[in-house]
């Protein structure tokens, strides 16, 4: 069985936008592998600020479709139409046959049993399923035609160990990623999502949103003094519980905090 993960690197996504995109992005996904009858055992999205990322594990490298009898049009409609179906499916006039039933007399022909490569499939089809890919919230910079939520750098895809090899707009994929937001020359070859996650809680970036929250620190002062409170905007701070930070050349915070105003009432402030 085979892995499939993808990486977007962009430039940072509020969080508000970040819970709709990976959602998104990892439905339309599973609505195609449903479609191409792609089967697997697991799927999982993520995201940080900069990272939107989606894993499906338990692929079949191939699939193997069956002998299919396809109804075509009509044999009294347009030659159009007839032709658009020899087209669309590989077919030649030889390999018609007439069938009748309830609505009438139908051109059919038989698909013979096919081999299809996943790997194929996926660099031929995911350039299109990012385009269907929705924002709350888009942007479009420079000369490109792409509109992404923030603008979009990068993009990881690996399929079976093996790099995906598609071009999405203005950018190649590949299986290298940037490892420094703020150093976009340091890049990394990852070849599968374990090695990736490794690395990265080696460095102290938290893949998983979820496990992210949950390790967020909350300072607690239970009986807030002055001697042993913070002021906060000129508020005492009698709780603090930090949403979400990140360093780098500069510091940046998400908070909630119960502050006391005066020793007669207290207030709840959100940044």
């Amino acid at each position: 069985m085979s892995e499939f993960f993808l990486e977007l690197f962009s430039e940072e996504i509020p969080a508000n936008l970040q819970r709709n995109a990976r959602e998104n992005l990892l439905q339309n996904f599973k609505d195609f592998f449903e479609k191409k009858n792609i089967k697997f055992s697991k799927d999982l999205s993520f995201s940080t600020p900069n990272r939107l990322l989606i894993l499906f594990d338990g692929i079949k490298p191939e699939i193997h479709q069956k002998e299919e009898e396809i109804r075509g049009p009509k044999t009294d409609a347009p030659e159009k139409a007839l032709d658009g179906f020899l087209r669309s499916n590989n077919f030649q006039k030889k390999n018609l046959y007439q069938k009748e039933n309830d609505k009438g007399v139908f051109y059919f022909a038989i698909k013979p049993p096919k081999i299809i490569k996943i790997y194929d499939l996926l660099n031929e089809n995911i350039p299109l399923i990012l385009d269907k890919t929705t924002w709350k919230k888009s942007m479009k910079w420079g000369d490109f035609e792409l509109y992404w939520g923030r603008p979009l750098k990068s993009i990881l895809a690996v399929f079976n160990n093996k790099n995906l090899t598609f071009k999405y707009h203005h950018l190649q994929s590949s299986n290298s990623t940037f490892i420094d937001k703020d150093f976009e020359d340091k890049t990394k070859i990852f070849n599968n999502f374990k090695i990736y996650t490794d690395y990265f809680k080696k460095s102290k970036v938290i893949i998983d949103q979820n496990k992210r929250k949950n390790s967020l620190p909350v300072m607690t002062f239970a009986n807030p003094t002055p001697e042993n409170t913070n002021f906060f905007f000129g508020l005492r701070i009698a709780k603090l519980n930090i949403l979400s930070y990140s360093f780098s050349s500069r510091f940046s915070i998400s908070f909630k905090c119960q502050a006391i105003a005066s020793p007669s009432r207290s207030l709840s402030v959100a940044k």
